[in-house]
């Protein structure tokens, strides 16, 4: 296919590319919202996702708004907590103030978090669900617009 659209003239190959991401977006945006289990997934990978298309690829994102979301979280940053997870572990620390110390604080920063997984949650899972759908609606937007371009449309 990426042959195929090399061969075409410049204003062909930018409807191709404008066709295809608005076949692409929903389905990519989709098939995120489906893997997401909790609020903060939803929040930072799944009303995150884009798509970007050129000529001889298509690129899945997530997570890559540099916006922070309400509680001041930015997305970009932490991103790998919220799809790979964390450890359980709890941070535990003295206070001080002054030269005075206080008892030992127990904190569960990662309480928020699902378990570690190599393989992801959200969008690992997804694009490897939704690749294959990806190629073959990519492909047939290429041939149809090809088509219709020729035809007059």
């Amino acid at each position: 296919m990426i042959l195929a659209t090399k061969n075409v003239d410049r204003e062909l190959r930018a409807q191709i590319r404008k066709h295809t991401r608005q076949m692409i977006l929903p389905e990519w945006q989709r098939a995120t919202a489906e893997h997401a289990a909790t609020r903060l997934e939803h929040r930072v990978l799944a009303q995150t996702a884009r798509a970007a298309v050129s000529d001889q690829n298509v690129t899945l994102k997530a997570a890559q708004i540099g916006r922070a979301l309400q509680g001041g979280l930015k997305p970009s940053e932490l991103w790998w907590a919220v799809e790979f997870g964390a450890d359980g572990k709890r941070l535990d620390y003295t206070g001080r103030r002054g030269s005075r110390t206080f008892p030992v604080k127990n904190r569960r920063t990662t309480q928020q978090l699902r378990p570690r997984n190599q393989r992801g949650y959200v969008f690992h899972p997804a694009a490897a669900a939704i690749i294959p759908r990806l190629a073959s609606l990519w492909t047939q937007t290429a041939a149809r617009t090809i088509h219709e371009a020729f035809e007059g449309k």
